[in-house]
């Protein structure tokens, strides 16, 4: 699962206030070429939702984001979750991914806590909150740490996603920069713009 979520390069953070409004986003992702799908839990019942993405939409690779423990790691996991992301670090979820063969991407911001990370088997790091530090940041720690993987979220958007990978990220999460851009069809087009900007950056 790292290495798809790598060629694709983009991974979309879904939010939403219910079903119905983040199968729009789906659609609307999948429409405009990004197939990495991170729902969260901040969208009610979420566990529900993702037995149903995973049935109806066998291209999309979803994973499970805002994850708080072990039980909520878990209960997407057995839902179908393929990878699983959260705002920090957490050794039970890092443990449940490990025992069920899941991809965990932990949510760093120090060079400490990557460490520890890969210290635990991750090998790569969800940079939140990206804006924070900024792109930079990455290069300056992929320096004594090359083999790390990085994957910033927030901040993240089409004016700067080229700097973030020119400093060496993976891969990008992408949330409000793209969800916040007008109606569906500006998501799917804002999508389509992103997918053909990773491209041109790594041709």
């Amino acid at each position: 699962m790292l290495s798809k979520l790598k060629k694709e390069g983009i991974v979309a953070v879904i939010r939403a206030k219910d079903h119905e409004e983040a199968l729009g986003y789906v659609n609307a992702c999948l429409n405009g070429g990004i197939k990495a799908l991170e729902l969260t839990y901040t969208i009610p019942n979420v566990v529900e939702l993702i037995k149903e993405v995973k049935k109806n939409y066998k291209d999309a690779l979803v994973g499970i984001g805002s994850v708080l423990n072990g039980k909520m790691a878990k209960d997407a996991i057995e839902a179908g979750a393929e990878y699983v992301v959260s705002p920090g670090f957490s050794d039970e979820v890092s443990d449940i991914c490990k025992e069920l063969g899941v991809v965990y991407l932990p949510g760093c911001m120090t060079v400490t806590e990557i460490m520890y990370a890969l210290e635990k088997g991750n090998k790569m790091v969800k940079l939140f909150p990206g804006d924070v530090f900024g792109a930079k940041y990455v290069k300056a720690v992929k320096a004594p740490i090359p083999h790390v993987e990085i994957m910033p979220t927030g901040g993240v958007s089409i004016d700067n996603i080229d700097e973030w990978f020119k400093m060496g990220v993976s891969c990008v999460g992408v949330g409000s920069s793209l969800f916040n851009s007008g109606s569906l069809k500006d998501i799917e087009n804002l999508a389509k713009e992103f997918v053909n900007k990773i491209e041109k950056i790594r041709s």
